[in-house]
């Protein structure tokens, strides 16, 4: 099987799978660009909101105002405000760290044979399914609002014969292109299995 096609994180999934030495890879799906790029953009803006929350709220306690004339009260209040924000831009940045980690870890392989999915939805929970190629009853993409639009961005439906939950990918890159992929390889299995 040639694994040069695949990134990084597609090779580390293809480890966890059993793939047989006749199945090719047909296409690997990572999520969109933009989906990242608006993880860092939340953790940035609510990191500017604190800080201005920061400055707004110690120059409301400024030491020349105070009536008992020693400022210790404002230098507290101070310094307890500048603490509590550097301990949230930190907590903002270990949380953005993560929602970016996760993100980039969900990969899709689609074989000859099957469809392997690998999703996190936390550091320690970490979900992979895989499919049957012939399984593959229906094949949904939907681009939900301008930016998907510009961006070319989508969710991917699987939906599954039998028993087993669909198949959901959000934020996948050129989702049409992704759904000929699976039908053409669904009916690439029909021709050379029959239904």
């Amino acid at each position: 099987m040639n694994t040069d096609q695949l990134s990084p994180v597609g090779k580390k999934f293809l480890n966890m799978i059993e793939f047989d030495d006749n199945e090719s890879i047909v296409r690997e799906i990572r999520k969109d660009p933009f989906g990242l790029f608006m993880i860092y953009f939340s953790g940035v803006f609510v990191m500017l909101v604190i800080f201005f929350v920061m400055v707004l709220g110690g120059s409301m306690f400024d030491a020349s105002e105070v009536t008992t004339g020693s400022g210790v009260a404002a230098e507290s209040v101070n310094s307890a405000i500048a603490a509590a924000g550097f301990f949230l831009c930190v907590l903002i940045i270990i949380v953005t760290a993560i929602g970016a980690f996760l993100y980039k870890n969900n990969v899709v392989l689609v074989t000859s044979e099957k469809i392997s999915q690998m999703l996190y939805m936390s550091l320690f929970n970490r979900k992979i399914s895989s499919l049957s190629i012939a399984d593959v009853q229906d094949v949904t993409v939907r681009q939900k609002g301008i930016f998907a639009h510009i961006f070319n961005y989508g969710t991917l439906t699987i939906e599954t014969a039998g028993e087993q939950s669909n198949y959901t990918f959000t934020f996948t890159p050129e989702p049409y292109e992704a759904a000929k992929a699976l039908v053409g390889s669904h009916e690439a299995d029909v021709a050379r299995h029959g239904n």
